[in-house]
């Protein structure tokens, strides 16, 4: 590994992030139609037939079939090439993160071909690959149906408990502790909350999610994340309610126009952010506020 540059490396969690998406678009499509991810296996969702591995390869096979199912020629949804792509990209931003950041080093000529050495980087890299890819399922999935798959959530906690094993980056009790602390303490919030308001006020779902992050990030990381989901959520909430409230007065569907917005997308956000960055923006912060 010390003699393979980075550009090979930026491939290798590119067609990773692929891959990764297209397993993604299967979660988003099932799992809230209550459809199992594993059997039956890849179809076609109009005449039900097996779709071969050949064209199930991420971008490559939607290209190869034109846009078109092989097997009754109708027409696929550009969304999931663009969903996979995407997820690529990601998985390579999640490497280049690491190494400029996290890494501390400089986007030069030799930048791209230099090898990545440091445990601590490869952690980092592989943290930021679960949290930027992990956004998207979160996104998609909590936004429409008001949930978020437990393969992201509880498999957060998975990744990070395993992750920590790296040296140099989030040591296995702060993964552990990180866990607990923040997924208890969420839950307690929300508990209070809901006992307060008399109605549910925080989904277990986010729990569950910020106790991923927890376990990825630490205690530290997941507090950070959570204050900022926290203002990103009152920013966009606020004026999102105004419109919502002018529309259900005017009469329109008030099924669509609630004015609720589910929290785990912002924690999704805020969380690779904070990741890279939150020490810097919490040393800006308590400089800013205490002149120090």
């Amino acid at each position: 590994m010390e003699e393979i540059p980075l550009w090979y490396w930026l491939l290798v969690f590119f067609a990773f992030g692929a891959c990764v998406g297209s397993f993604y678009n299967v979660i988003v499509y099932r799992m809230p139609r209550g459809i199992s991810l594993i059997n039956p296996p890849s179809h076609c969702p109009l005449c039900k037939k097996h779709i071969p591995i050949r064209y199930n390869l991420p971008i490559v096979g939607w290209l190869w079939l034109r846009g078109k199912s092989a097997c009754c020629h109708q027409p696929i949804s550009v969304i999931y090439p663009i969903g996979e792509a995407l997820c690529g990209l990601l998985g390579a931003i999640a490497l280049f993160a690491a190494v400029a950041v996290v890494g501390g080093v400089p986007v030069s000529a030799s930048f791209f071909t230099a090898p990545v050495t440091e445990p601590a980087v490869w952690a980092s890299a592989f943290a930021m690959f679960w949290l930027l890819l992990g956004a998207y399922p979160v996104c998609a999935v909590d936004c429409k149906y008001k949930l978020i798959p437990d393969s992201i959530s509880v498999g957060g906690i998975v990744a990070g408990l395993l992750i920590s094993i790296i040296p140099g980056g989030v040591a296995p009790l702060q993964s552990l502790v990180g866990a607990v602390v923040a997924g208890g303490g969420l839950y307690l919030v929300g508990w209070c909350a809901t006992k307060l308001l008399k109605k549910e006020a925080m989904g277990f779902g986010d729990v569950k999610l910020l106790a991923g992050y927890g376990a990825l990030m630490g205690v530290t990381g997941a507090v950070e994340t959570l204050i900022v989901a926290a203002i990103l959520g009152i920013v966009v909430m606020v004026p999102y309610g105004k419109i919502a409230a002018r529309r259900n007065a005017a009469g329109q569907d008030a099924a669509e126009t609630s004015g609720q917005i589910p929290f785990g997308p912002f924690l999704a956000v805020a969380a690779p952010f904070m990741y890279l960055w939150g020490e810097t923006l919490f040393k800006l912060y308590i400089k800013l506020v205490f002149g120090e």
